[in-house]
């Protein structure tokens, strides 16, 4: 296996990881709103407010993120200690934010890594 198969191994292992993290579910909880119909299937969900743009979503269309980014944008990769520190913070450095506040955060992230 080569370096960087292995590096994109575990990182997709450590993301998998977060999923059941308590901070991660913490920050998802506190971003609920109420349960009203969605409108693409017609049926009762859970909505969740965007910390981005302010609307609300169902659980498909938000993504928890990392307000400080994991890995960065000025400095990039450093060490896994501080990778995996700063993919297990605490609640107060993760957000809801919708597919599309998504999105266009990493693009700018990912773009200010390459300038590096």
């Amino acid at each position: 296996m080569t370096n960087s198969k292995l590096k994109s191994w575990l990182i997709s292992g450590l993301r998998r990881m977060t999923m059941r993290y308590p901070p991660r579910n913490e920050a998802l909880r506190a971003a609920k709103t109420e349960k009203k119909i969605n409108v693409s299937s017609g049926r009762l969900a859970q909505h969740y407010r965007c910390a981005g743009c302010g609307g609300e979503f169902t659980a498909k269309n938000i993504c928890i993120d990392h307000v400080i980014p994991i890995i960065p944008p000025g400095v990039g990769f450093t060490t896994w200690d501080e990778y995996i520190a700063r993919m297990f913070c605490p609640v107060e450095n993760l957000q809801a934010l919708c597919k599309t506040c998504h999105d266009v955060k990493s693009i700018e992230e990912r773009q200010q890594r390459k300038v590096k």
